[in-house]
């Protein structure tokens, strides 16, 4: 796993408080501990427990660890004990029975999502959406709006519903991480049910 732990590679970290959510850089590694600078300065404390998680060529990485020092916006911490491969896609998929409604500007379309990452999602449809145009949508998770476009890459026809796959186009950093962050937990909860 250390192997994965080098110089400027690119993690997402997270602290119990979603406020901590940020992308960092390692830019120090050690016999014990290692260090990484983030991109967004955040509160976190010495002894806290934060979890990481970044692609490799085996899946998405996770682990949790605790800080060692924190200096500004670079955070030291101990290697973890263990860690996990969780899926080979980017981000956790969940199922989501959820509806929203896409916008193209000049007309509205009522969606079912059918499930949801920090990536995309896919949902069903009555009427088909073009491939490749954009949406507008908000999406409400726990207490948040996420508010993004959606850009549809593969469109099919089941029985008389549309289902279409697609990629977030202009989601920011902050948004992406708290549906990485549900997501995560959704599929945690979903595993211990």
């Amino acid at each position: 796993m250390r192997e994965n732990i080098v110089k400027d590679k690119e993690f997402c970290i997270l602290s119990r408080s979603i406020d901590n959510a940020s992308k960092c850089s390692v830019c120090e590694t050690n016999e014990d501990f290692f260090s990484v600078k983030l991109k967004n300065k955040g509160k976190f404390e010495v002894d806290e427990s934060v979890e990481l998680f970044t692609m490799t060529d085996k899946g998405q990485l996770y682990f949790e660890t605790i800080v060692k020092n924190v200096n500004d916006d670079i955070i030291s911490m101990w290697y973890p004990i263990s860690f996990k491969y969780l899926q080979r896609r980017e981000y956790s998929r969940i199922k989501l029975n959820k509806e929203i409604t896409l916008n193209n500007g000049s007309k509205e379309y009522k969606a079912k999502i059918i499930d949801l990452s920090a990536g995309g999602l896919k949902l069903q449809t009555d009427e088909q959406i073009e491939l490749l145009k954009q949406y507008n949508l908000c999406i409400d998770i726990e207490t948040k709006q996420l508010t993004c476009i959606f850009e549809p890459i593969r469109v099919e026809l089941y029985g008389n519903k549309f289902i279409s796959s697609g990629r977030f186009t202009n989601i920011n950093n902050y948004d992406r991480i708290s549906l990485v962050q549900y997501c995560f937990i959704k599929q945690i909860e979903n595993r211990n049910k």
